[in-house]
């Protein structure tokens, strides 16, 4: 029988019900607040199976790695896209969100390298279904990330993804 610390797993709830709580409100108004975002990162040290130093350089891992990701696809969008279709809105238009970064930050802190690159791969595998879905109804949908990469973390968290591409490899 395996035994449970309750200590241990008032983190892991508080950090589950806060990361719901952010999908919600990010369908709801398209941003979310930073306090939010902190007290998620904070909770991610807490539920970390990994060293705090460890944990630390896999958080400024993926940040730092999706800060330069949403540099080159803003650039991409707001000059090479605006051009391309003459339409002056694209020019204000950003690819990710700033409430993203910190959320991608703390999945790295918790999954690691490996599951966290995965989980970020499913999360944008889910995130293109509706995306996809806007482009053949012609709608200009603003889509919230956050509430898919709270799948792919969901993923990665529960499930060995290593050992499952292992099988399938």
């Amino acid at each position: 029988m395996v035994e449970f610390n309750l200590l241990e797993l008032i983190p892991v709830f508080l950090l589950f019900a806060t990361m719901i709580w952010l999908c919600i409100y990010d369908f709801k108004y398209k941003a979310v607040p930073d306090y939010l975002l902190l007290l998620v990162f904070i909770l991610s040290f807490f539920v970390s199976p990994f060293p705090f130093l460890d944990s630390l350089k896999y958080g400024m891992l993926f940040a730092g790695g999706f800060v330069l990701l949403n540099f080159v696809l803003t650039f991409y969008i707001q000059n090479i896209k605006s051009r391309i279709y003459k339409d002056e809105s694209f020019k204000t238009q950003e690819a990710l969100g700033e409430g993203d970064i910190p959320f991608i930050a703390s999945m790295g802190i918790i999954l690691g390298t490996f599951e966290g690159v995965v989980s970020l791969f499913l999360a944008a595998l889910f995130a293109i279904i509706p995306s996809i879905y806007a482009s053949f109804v012609k709608k200009d949908l603003q889509i919230p990330f956050i509430p898919y990469l709270f799948l792919g973390f969901l993923c990665g968290y529960f499930f060995d993804l290593e050992q499952l591409l292992k099988v399938y490899n």
